[in-house]
C-alpha cells in the first residue's frame, strides 16, 4: 500500500543520516563494506534528485 511522502520528514531523515555518519565517522571506524553500502545507497539518491 502506498503511503504520502511528507517533504520535510525526508529532509528530516537526511539531515539526522548526516549527523549520524558524521557521529561515527568521529567515535568508531566503519568497515569499507560499511562505506561502501551508504555510498551505493547515496549515489542512488543522487541519480533519482538529478532525473528532476
Amino acid at each position: 500500500m502506498y503511503q504520502k511522502v511528507n517533504r520535510s520528514e525526508v529532509l528530516s531523515r537526511m539531515g539526522h543520516v548526516y549527523e549520524r555518519f558524521q557521529f561515527l565517522s568521529r567515535n568508531r571506524s566503519l568497515s569499507d563494506e560499511q562505506i561502501a553500502d551508504i555510498d551505493q545507497h547515496l549515489s542512488r539518491i543522487i541519480e533519482v534528485l538529478n532525473q528532476t
